[in-house]
C-alpha cells in the first residue's frame, strides 16, 4: 500500500469562533493508515547496544493483547544511535537487526503497524547536534535497506524529539534523511516532527517536503507539572511534586517541596496552573495540530501522551486521559500513549505486564476495550530467569557504566551467559517481574534462587529482592552477600545456591523518591517483590563476573 494523503484525505472543517475570534475546535479527517495504539518502552531503549536488549520481554503473546484492546499500532522506541559501531561509518550490529526482524515479525503475525522510532534523542542525551545528519543518513540508509520488502506494516520515524537545534537546520536534516530513505525505500510511511520535542508549534516551521508518503508527529503532556510530578529526568527534578490535581478546581494545589523554592515550578503551580490545565488551553493547543494538518494537507500524528502514575492521583489521571484522548478523536489524530507497561502505562504497577492486572479505568479513558478480568494466577512452581535470554517472567535493565552483555557466548549451560565487567560501586543489573509471583510460598516452602557464576578476580557482590516503591509502599531489600569464598577467583563455574528462607538478610531501603537510606525495621515484605537485583553494593567489581543459569528452584 502507496500511502498518498491526496488520495485519502477528505476534509470535515468545523470552525466555531469565540467572542474575541480565535478558534476553539476544529476537526478534520485523517489520512493515516493507524488510529490508536502504544509505545513498548524499555525494550530496544539500551544504550549499551544489542547486547542489552530482553529479547523475551516481549512476544507475538504481548502483541496480540496490544491488538485485543482495539489498538491497531505499536510504536517502538529504538535507541539507533547505540546499535551501531560508531562512527565514522555507523553500521548496524547484526545482532540487532536479527532481535528487530523478530519484532517486525510479530507485528506482521498480528496485522499490527509497528513505527520504528529512532529514539537516540529523548532530551536526556545532550542537545540534537547541527551534524545529526552524518548518523541519521546512514543508519536510515541501512534501515531502509533491510525493511524495504517488508509489509506496509512496518513505518519508520527518523527522530525522537530533537532539541537544541534550530528549527531550518533541523528542516534541512530531515529532508536529507527524507531522500536517503527514499533511495533504498519508496514505499513505506516516514514519520516526520519538529524540534523543542516534537513541539506541537514546531510543526508550522518545517519545510513543505515534496515527499506525500509522510506522518507529522508531536508529543502531548500538557499541563507538565501535572503529567510529570514524581519525574526524576525533569529539569528540575520533580520527584518530589506529588498531589498536583487535574483540572486545578478538582483539588487543592500542593505545597511547594524546599528543593522545588524559588523555581519556575513554583511560579508556574501558583501563577499559571489555573490556565494550564483548563480544558479549553488544552483544546487550543491540538487545535494548532488539526489547523496544521488542514494547511498542509497532510496527518498528523501524537506519538507521544500520558501522565506518570508515581505521585498523580489515580481519578485524576483517568480524567486527563478521558479528555485528552477524547480530543484527539474529535480531531481524528492518531496516537499511541506512553506507554503499554512502565510509569506511564496501563497497568496496576509499572513494572507489570500482566493481562489481568490491567488498570481498566486507564484503559477505557484511552479509548481502549479491555479483556474480561479475571484474578491473576500467582506462580508456585520453579521457573528460570535467564537461559540464553531472559524469560518472559521478568525483564533486565542495568544502571551503571559498566559493560553489561546479555549474550556472550561463554556459557555454563546452553549458548549464552551474563557478563558484568568493570562494574562501579552500587552498579547494578535487575530482573522486573512482570509476572504475579508467589513468594511467600516460595519461601515457606524452601525454594532457592540457584545461578551460575565465575569470575578471575577477587570480590563480592549482592544478590537482593527490592519490594515495590509506591506512595504505600516502601522498597525493603533481602539480601545475601555472594563471598570470595563462594566464587573464588578461578575463572571455572560454580554453583551458588541461596535459600529464601535460611540464607537471606533484610537490609534496609533506599528510597528513590526522597533520595533517603532507612536502616532494616523487620518489615520486608515477601508479597510485595518488585525486582530480583545482582548489586556491586561492598565495592567496585575489577574485571569481569559471568553469570548463567538463573533460576528458583525447590529446596536442596
Amino acid at each position: 500500500m502507496r500511502f498518498h494523503s491526496a488520495i485519502f484525505f477528505s476534509i470535515a472543517v468545523l470552525i466555531i469562533f469565540s467572542a474575541c475570534g480565535t478558534a476553539t475546535d476544529v476537526k478534520y479527517d485523517t489520512p493515516a493508515p493507524f488510529s490508536k495504539g502504544v509505545n513498548l518502552t524499555s525494550w530496544f531503549q539500551y544504550t549499551g547496544g544489542p547486547r542489552g536488549i530482553s529479547l523475551n520481554m516481549f512476544t507475538s503473546e504481548d502483541f496480540a493483547a496490544v491488538k485485543s484492546l482495539g489498538a491497531d499500532v505499536i510504536r517502538l522506541p529504538i535507541d539507533l544511535f547505540a546499535m551501531t559501531n560508531g562512527a565514522p561509518d555507523y553500521i548496524l550490529d547484526p545482532l540487532f537487526f536479527k532481535f528487530l526482524d523478530q519484532a517486525v515479525d510479530y507485528a506482521e503475525e498480528n496485522k499490527i503497524y509497528l513505527i520504528l522510532d529512532n529514539h537516540s534523542s529523548d532530551g536526556s542525551n545532550g542537545e540534537t547536534s547541527d551534524s545529526v545528519d552524518e548518523i541519521l543518513i546512514p543508519i536510515w540508509t541501512q534501515m531502509a535497506e533491510r525493511y524495504k520488502n517488508r509489509s506496509d506494516y512496518v513505518v519508520y520515524e527518523i527522530m525522537n524529539e530533537p532539541y537544541g537545534i534550530s528549527s531550518e537546520r533541523w528542516g534541512e536534516i530531515q529532508e536529507q534523511v527524507i531522500a536517503a530513505i527514499r533511495a533504498k525505500d519508496e514505499r513505506h510511511i516516514i514519520i516526520v516532527g519538529g524540534t523543542s520535542w516534537n513541539s506541537i508549534d514546531e510543526l508550522a516551521k518545517l519545510p513543505v517536503y515534496e515527499d506525500k508518503n509522510l506522518v507529522y508527529t508531536f508529543h502531548f503532556y500538557d499541563p507538565f507539572l501535572f503529567t510529570h510530578q514524581g519525574a526524576s529526568w525533569a529539569s528540575p527534578s520533580l520527584i518530589n511534586l506529588r498531589g498536583v490535581p487535574f483540572p486545578a478546581d478538582a483539588g487543592t494545589l500542593p505545597n511547594i517541596p524546599t528543593d522545588l523554592k524559588d523555581s519556575w515550578v513554583e511560579n508556574s503551580l501558583k501563577n499559571d496552573y489555573a490556565r494550564a490545565s483548563a480544558k479549553e488551553t488544552l483544546t487550543a493547543s491540538l487545535d494548532k495540530a488539526a489547523r496544521f494538518s488542514l494547511e498542509r494537507d497532510a496527518a498528523v500524528f501524537c506519538g507521544e501522551f500520558g501522565v506518570y502514575m508515581r505521585n498523580s492521583n489515580h481519578a485524576d489521571r483517568v480524567r486527563w486521559y478521558k479528555l485528552v484522548t477524547k480530543l484527539l478523536d474529535e480531531r481524528r489524530i492518531a496516537r499511541t500513549s506512553w506507554d503499554y507497561s512502565g510509569g506511564f502505562g496501563l497497568f496496576k504497577t509499572e513494572s507489570s505486564r500482566d493481562a489481568t492486572d490491567l488498570d481498566i479505568n486507564i484503559v477505557e479513558a484511552l479509548g481502549f476495550t479491555p479483556p474480561a478480568q479475571k484474578p491473576a494466577a500467582k506462580i508456585r512452581e520453579a521457573f528460570v530467569l535467564y537461559d540464553d535470554s531472559p524469560s518472559r517472567i521478568a525483564s533486565v535493565t542495568h544502571w551503571g557504566e559498566e559493560t553489561f552483555d546479555l549474550y556472550n557466548e561463554d556459557a555454563a549451560e546452553g549458548g549464552f551467559s551474563i557478563v558484568w565487567e568493570n562494574v562501579p560501586l552500587y552498579g547494578n543489573f535487575s530482573f522486573s517481574f512482570a509476572k504475579s509471583v508467589d513468594w511467600d510460598y516460595f519461601k515457606n516452602n524452601e525454594f532457592a534462587l540457584e545461578f551460575k557464576a565465575k569470575t578471575s578476580t577477587a570480590g563480592s557482590f549482592d544478590v537482593r529482592f527490592i519490594d515495590r516503591e509506591t506512595a504505600d509502599s516502601i522498597p525493603w531489600r533481602m539480601r545475601f552477600t555472594v563471598s570470595e569464598e563462594q566464587l573464588p577467583a578461578d575463572s571455572q563455574w560454580h554453583t551458588i545456591t541461596i535459600r529464601l528462607m535460611d540464607d537471606m538478610q533484610e537490609h534496609g531501603a533506599w528510597i528513590n523518591a526522597t533520595e533517603q537510606w532507612r536502616n532494616p525495621e523487620g518489615k520486608f515484605d515477601w508479597n510485595k517483590i518488585d525486582i530480583l537485583q545482582f548489586a556491586a553494593e561492598q565495592s567496585a567489581i575489577q574485571g569481569s563476573l559471568h553469570i548463567d543459569a538463573i533460576k528458583i528452584i525447590e529446596g536442596r
